[in-house]
């Protein structure tokens, strides 16, 4: 079965963006062709959608599932009061806890991606900014300095993963690269050994690692099935040996594998 589904905000979406993705990934036996439409806050951008959604439902037969999140009372209305089922995210809430708390909400467009905590958004951006310099093995010298280091074979995540706990939870946050000839030695590599408390590895399904360096390496030993299987055996018995906590990724969004690492680890939000 397939279906459309709009995200629609006046923002940038991304409150709205989660939460559709969350919510349609319970119906695993439906192919969602997911569109967002995001900075929708006039009412000629508005009427368009919803004459698009109109159009969608004349032809299959199926309106697309709509998921709504708008600040603007008379925006909102072109969708809820149109025929075609909304998802009015914002409305869901704020109106329970409007009741709730007993006064009104402020209404205020995009206020929960703003900088409304400026010591944290700096904190932030330094931690992104240690990630990159620290990137694959790069200036181990700063090892003093981070959190957490990621370590694994190449291309099994470490930058995204590295990157994501940085710019979400305000981690520093090193990754380093387990070569051929480090995974050869079956020894920790001498620029991790003094950091041995704030290693964490990542590992993946040799089939996966094979897709992935077969995008950019096809021709090479580095992108072969007996390299990737080899590598990953290797890796996943130093992990072993060293007592080190990891992670398969294979199935794991980069969400999922940072959530994991921070509870696994005890690290907590810098921010």
């Amino acid at each position: 079965m397939k279906r459309t589904a709009f995200v629609v905000s006046d923002r940038t979406g991304l409150t709205a963006e989660a939460m559709a993705h969350s919510l349609l990934s319970q119906f695993p036996g439906i192919d969602f062709n997911i569109e967002t439409f995001t900075f929708v806050d006039t009412a000629a951008k508005a009427s368009e959608l919803v004459l698009r959604c109109l159009q969608i439902r004349d032809s299959t037969g199926s309106a697309p599932l709509v998921f709504l999140t708008m600040v603007n009372d008379d925006l909102r209305a072109q969708f809820t009061e149109a025929n075609i089922g909304v998802f009015d995210l914002f409305q869901t809430f704020i109106g329970p806890m409007e009741q709730r708390l007993g006064v009104k909400s402020s209404h205020t467009i995009g206020k929960s991606h703003g900088v409304q905590d400026e010591k944290a958004y700096t904190s932030r951006i330094a931690a992104v900014h240690f990630a990159l310099q620290t990137d694959d093995g790069m200036d181990t010298d700063n090892y003093r300095k981070a959190d957490l280091i990621i370590v694994g074979v190449s291309r099994c995540g470490k930058t995204p993963v590295s990157l994501y706990l940085s710019l979400h939870y305000g981690l520093y946050v090193s990754n380093y690269p387990l070569t051929d000839h480090e995974l050869g030695s079956k020894d920790l590599p001498n620029a991790l050994q003094a950091f041995k408390h704030k290693l964490f590895g990542l590992t993946i399904d040799p089939y996966r690692l094979l897709q992935i360096r077969q995008q950019r390496y096809q021709a090479s030993s580095y992108s072969n099935a007996e390299t990737c299987q080899r590598e990953i055996a290797q890796a996943e018995n130093l992990f072993r040996a060293e007592s080190l906590p990891y992670l398969n990724t294979t199935r794991m969004s980069v969400e999922e594998i940072g959530a994991m690492i921070v509870n696994r680890t005890k690290t907590g939000n810098r921010l």
